[in-house]
Parts: C-alpha cells; sequence; structure tokens
C-alpha cells in the first residue's frame, strides 16, 4: 500500500473534493500508462494507491503529491509483532516513532502510541530515542482505524493537479530554460502542449527526448507541435533587411514565434503562452525587449523563471531531469542572426519596425 499525501489542495475551499479526484484520476492514468494496476482510493485528508513499493517513486512526480511512503496496512495490535520483524535490518544510532492519527475516533492519540510503540522499540532494541535528529523515523498514520507503518518519506512535487487550470502552450527550444517554465506550469496545475521550432539539426530530438522526460509529470503523454523556424522568420528578416534594421532580428524573431504560438494557442483552446525567459539573461530578454516582444502579441505571455537566476534554473532542470537532455543539444549558429543585436532600442524606433511589419501583414 502506497500513502499519498498533498498540501495545497487541503486548503482550496470548495474546491478541496473536486481536487482530490482529479490528482487521484491522474495518478491511475500514469500507472496505466506504464501498465501498472493499482487500485486508487481517496481516504480523508489521503490518497491509498493499492501497487507495489516500487511505484512511489513514480507518483511522487505527479503534481499535487507533496509525499508518498510505501506502507503496511495492519490493525494497531499488529504493528509490535510487525515492527519486531522489519527492524531487524535496521542498527540505527537513534530513532523516534512519529504518529499521525488522521481518524479521531481512535481510541489512542498520537502521543500516546509514539510512546507505546516507542516503549516496544527499546525493550526489543536497546536503541536510543532522539527526537530532535533521529537517523531512523517510524512512522505511523492511522487511517480509518487501521495503521498504515512506514519507514519512508518520498518528497513529491507538490503545487495542483495537471488539468485543474486550462491548457498553455509551451515554447521549448532545447536548452536548459524552456523545459523548467513548461515544468513550473505543469506543477501549477496547467495541461501543456509543447512547441518547437525547428532549425533541422538534431535539436528536434533533444526536443524529444524533453518532452518524453515531461511527459512523467503529466497524466497524459504531452503533444509536441514542430514548426519550420525558417519558413516562420523569412519574411520577417527579409522586411527589416528591405528597411536595415537587421539588427532587431532576435527580438523579432522572438515576436514572429510568439506570433506563431498565440495562433496555435487559439486554435487548440489554450489559455496562454509560457517562455523560459529569464531577466536580462540573453539580449532578447532584456526588460525593453521583454516589453516589445509582450506589446506585439494580443495574447497572455506566461514567464514563470523571469526572476530566476541561471543557477536556480539549472538546479531544477537537474532535478527533474531536463538537464541531461540538454547536454545532447547540439551547438547550432542562427544563419539570421546579425553581427550586432539590439538590447536596449528605443520605442520610436520599434514602432517604425512595427508599422512596416503590419504593411505586410506580419503582425
Amino acid at each position: 500500500m502506497i500513502i499519498v499525501r498533498y498540501g495545497e489542495i487541503a486548503i482550496k475551499r470548495g474546491k478541496r473534493r473536486e481536487f482530490e479526484q482529479k490528482l487521484a484520476e491522474n495518478i491511475e492514468k500514469i500507472l496505466k500508462r506504464k501498465g501498472i494496476s493499482g487500485k486508487v482510493k481517496i481516504v480523508r485528508g489521503r490518497i491509498l494507491v493499492n501497487a507495489p513499493d516500487y511505484v512511489a517513486s513514480i507518483i511522487a512526480k505527479v503534481p499535487g503529491v507533496v509525499s508518498v511512503s510505501p506502507a503496511k496496512e495492519l490493525e494497531y495490535s499488529e504493528v509490535p509483532n510487525y515492527l519486531k520483524e522489519v527492524l531487524k535490518e535496521y542498527n540505527p544510532k537513534s530513532f523516534k516513532v512519529e504518529t499521525q492519527r488522521l481518524d479521531k475516533t481512535f481510541l489512542k492519540t498520537s502521543i500516546e502510541i509514539n510512546r507505546e510503540i516507542g516503549a516496544f522499540i527499546v525493550k526489543e532494541f536497546g536503541w536510543k530515542v532522539d527526537l530532535e535528529n533521529p537517523e531512523l523515523i517510524i512512522g505511523i498514520e492511522i487511517i480509518k482505524g487501521k495503521a498504515y507503518v512506514f519507514l519512508e518519506k518520498i518528497k513529491g512535487v507538490g503545487g495542483l493537479p495537471v488539468g485543474t487550470q486550462g491548457k498553455v502552450v509551451a515554447l521549448l527550444s532545447g536548452g536548459i530554460d524552456s523545459p523548467v517554465a513548461a515544468f513550473l506550469m505543469l506543477k501549477r496545475g496547467a495541461e501543456v502542449v509543447a512547441l518547437h521550432f525547428d532549425q533541422g539539426t538534431n535539436a528536434k530530438a533533444v526536443v524529444e527526448k524533453v518532452v518524453e522526460i515531461l511527459s512523467e509529470y503529466s497524466p497524459d503523454p504531452i503533444e509536441l507541435i514542430v514548426e519550420n523556424h525558417f519558413e516562420v522568420l523569412k519574411p520577417y528578416v527579409q522586411a527589416l533587411t528591405d528597411i536595415k534594421r537587421r539588427e532587431w532580428t532576435c527580438v523579432i524573431c522572438k515576436i514572429a514565434m510568439l506570433k506563431r504560438a498565440a495562433e496555435i494557442a487559439r486554435e487548440i483552446g489554450a489559455l496562454g503562452i509560457v517562455t523560459g525567459d529569464s531577466l536580462g539573461q540573453v539580449a532578447s530578454q532584456t526588460l525593453s525587449n521583454l516589453y516589445f516582444e509582450t506589446v506585439s502579441i494580443n495574447f497572455p505571455i506566461y514567464r514563470p523563471l523571469i526572476g530566476f537566476d541561471k543557477e536556480e534554473i539549472v538546479n531544477i532542470a537537474k532535478k527533474i531531469g531536463t538537464y541531461e537532455a540538454f547536454l545532447e543539444f547540439p551547438y547550432c549558429e542562427c544563419p539570421f542572426r546579425p553581427e550586432r543585436v539590439v538590447t536596449m532600442p528605443g520605442i520610436q524606433e520599434f514602432e517604425e519596425i512595427k508599422f512596416e511589419l503590419k504593411r505586410r501583414n506580419l503582425l
């Protein structure tokens, strides 16, 4: 049996039951995709999954899950004999018993259970009790009159169940940042559709691997839409060349991709576009350039990494598994990239470029 804990869902007044059901449904979907049969049951404050212990690490990746524990379901009277056998493999310097009584009708309090089971373990094994910094924690949760005993608590990703906050289109480049941005939106309950602008290198293969990794955190496999980067950008580059403003290429390229992303988002009923922008990280991500990109698109743009530094982003990428895929990302110099790139452009110049792009039906 696996105990699934959630946190933020429990404080969603008026929505709690709906969110609990969505989380249980998402767990079932992910297990089914992996060919694992496991009965999922909602009890007060917990979700119980009748599945093998190894499944706990899979469930821990489901957004909305705070932690999971492989546990043994027992009558309370059976707990001492069970621990007598299972703890033979351990020899900690110290331990403590940590009980949570979700079933308040159970006659013994959490403190009473801690003392009773703790005293039994001291008598049986002679271990030292340390309530502040124990080497081993023996967990017990009382749920519907049963005792669930566990020795491990695996941290989950937290957040909200995917599918409770609508759909977004996430731009995926194959770099470090955009997969992390997509993950953070999954973690906040949004369904993600990935969009990649292919430049003809093996970057597409890297993005496909990233999508596969991100799908571990999604109840359904993430859809990947691939667009030809050159076909999308070519008319914009031609317009900039004609008016001798090639230094604006990177900014206008981003606008072109956002415009296409907005078209796709409207077609599939998505409520916004997600990018991996981090303020000041590269030329197209200065505050002025982000402003120009935003005002050019009549559609919501979400930037979950806007205040993150590179180290913070890399740490998340390593944690969720997308960093390894990035290491395979090929270096490719965009043939449209100019020698000089604008970083602090003027609004008057931008308005002139915008006028020309509108005249050509590009905006």
